[in-house]
């Protein structure tokens, strides 16, 4: 299966995609360093993208209109005009300041109305990051673990029982068993070869099996939620593949997200771009933030 082409607008670090309206057309994703937030409708082609102050890890929709953004040193709410609120920090949570300069990379909202949020290092320090949860109402935000290096894709099962969670250096994907707001018995679904590149941004789809970006894979591939067999594979026209979500009126189209940083444009000319596949299953709806 092979990724065509969605949107030619080149980012410098295109990352997580949500897809929100009636008919979950309307697709919203990050440029992270070129701190950009791009939409497309997916029916009409309208585009839209602002500027954001800082490197922005997500830009994920709010129920009442506006974004939760994951900006360097937020996260921040920005409301549909523009308006920008502060929210609790990571040294809210910590209960120090970081020496490490960290910023959020990956973060999804949860069945229950949280959102899971996760932050790196920019120079890239083994465990200098961690992994966060923010309540629904957006006053209490709470650190869940440490000890992370790159935070990146996570997602849930339909049931909202599981959750998958990526940290990219471990090169694996590891399950959580969620227990009302809580996540516990860590442990790992599947570990993947290096020649597969490197796990990044991932979600899941309706049947409970995983769709994993693959940074320096030029690949989306698909593995059982349970076994972690390889069921599927995307091929995509980058190397630097980072995240993908599902979209359209039946959730049955994959849009998938790269990055064009270090990479020989001449040799890879879509790098950076949007692409869009259709996978032949069904996903799930992004899920708003309540906030």
């Amino acid at each position: 299966m092979k990724a065509q082409l969605f949107d030619d607008r080149r980012n410098v670090l295109g990352e997580g995609p949500t897809a929100i309206g009636p008919k979950n057309e309307l697709i919203t994703w990050v440029d992270l360093y070129g701190k950009k937030v791009r939409s497309r409708h997916m029916a009409s082609g309208a585009t839209t993208e602002y500027d954001t102050a800082e490197d922005v890890g997500f830009a994920i929709p709010r129920v009442n209109g506006g974004e939760i953004l994951g900006t360097a040193n937020g996260p921040l709410l920005r409301d549909a005009d523009g308006t920008l609120h502060g929210m609790p920090t990571r040294e809210d949570a910590d209960g120090y300041k970081q020496q490490q300069v960290v910023r959020w990379n990956d973060a999804k909202v949860s069945p229950s109305g949280d959102l899971f949020l996760g932050t790196m290092a920019y120079d890239f320090k083994t465990n200098a990051g961690a992994f966060y949860q923010m309540r629904g109402d957006g006053k209490h935000m709470r650190r869940l673990f440490g000890d992370v290096t790159i935070s990146n894709g996570l997602d849930w099962t339909v049931d909202g029982k599981t959750m998958f969670y990526i940290d990219t250096p471990l090169n694996r994907v590891d399950i959580f068993d969620v227990e009302e707001r809580d996540i516990k018995n860590r442990r790992t679904l599947v570990t993947f070869p290096e020649s597969m590149g490197s796990p990044d941004g991932m979600c899941a789809d309706a049947n409970g099996n995983i769709w994993v970006a693959f940074w320096m894979g030029s690949a989306v591939r698909c593995f059982d939620g349970k076994s972690g067999q390889l069921l599927e594979e995307i091929s995509c026209p980058a190397p630097r593949i980072t995240s993908c979500a599902f979209a359209g009126e039946n959730l049955d189209q994959l849009i998938i997200t790269s990055a064009s940083e270090n990479t020989d444009l001449d040799v890879h000319p879509e790098a950076g771009f949007i692409f869009i596949a259709s996978p032949g299953v069904q996903g799930q709806k992004t899920t708003l933030f309540n906030a």
